[in-house]
């Protein structure tokens, strides 16, 4: 691979003579100083473009291959007003906004939302006033170690907001109660 050398560069009209490409225009890069760029030819300023992309799908390819990868929740199609936008992974979806003083950013709500859940379920804490409090939950097997019970089947039900669960024995015992309120109620 020979050498791009650039002779007789004028910066005005972005030309120059390249040991390789002869006369040709030149790529100025944009630099964050002041000082005097480095020039390339075209042809080799391509080149570099095209190595670099390479480069960068191979490094995204091996970050895909990775076992505990994840695609990433981006958002198109944002509108500000009625906080909803299309999201790469949940499509049609509401967003959350993040602002500061000078950027504004926003996120996906339904992925938001699945990591609360999973963060709660994760860090649940029963009621001291609930006697039949759950841990250890399997939701597939529908078991659970119930505080007062021991290990027991529960009940999984989907509200509006959340996922219920609760014990069985805690449903006898509500049945009960209640049959018992309702008898005296009507003894009296």
């Amino acid at each position: 691979m020979k050498r791009h050398h650039l002779y007789s560069v004028d910066l005005e009209t972005q030309t120059a003579f390249c040991s390789v490409c002869g006369f040709t225009t030149i790529h100025i890069p944009k630099t964050r100083t002041r000082t005097t760029p480095k020039v390339f030819c075209v042809a080799r300023a391509n080149e570099l473009r095209q190595t670099s992309q390479k480069n960068y799908n191979e490094q995204r390819d091996e970050k895909r291959s990775q076992p505990g990868w994840k695609p990433r929740h981006s958002l198109s199609e944002i509108k500000p007003e009625t906080l909803t936008a299309i999201c790469a992974i949940c499509g049609p979806t509401d967003v959350r906004k993040f602002g500061g003083k000078k950027y504004t950013r926003f996120s996906c709500a339904t992925k938001a939302r699945e990591d609360m859940r999973i963060y709660r379920r994760k860090h649940y804490k029963a009621r001291p006033s609930n006697p039949h409090a759950l841990s250890q939950i399997d939701e597939e097997k529908q078991t659970a170690v119930c505080a007062k019970c021991g290990p027991v089947k529960i009940e999984i039900w989907h509200g509006k907001k959340k996922i219920n669960r609760r014990c069985i024995n805690a449903v006898n015992e509500l049945d009960q109660t209640h049959a018992r309120d309702s008898f005296s109620k009507i003894a009296e």
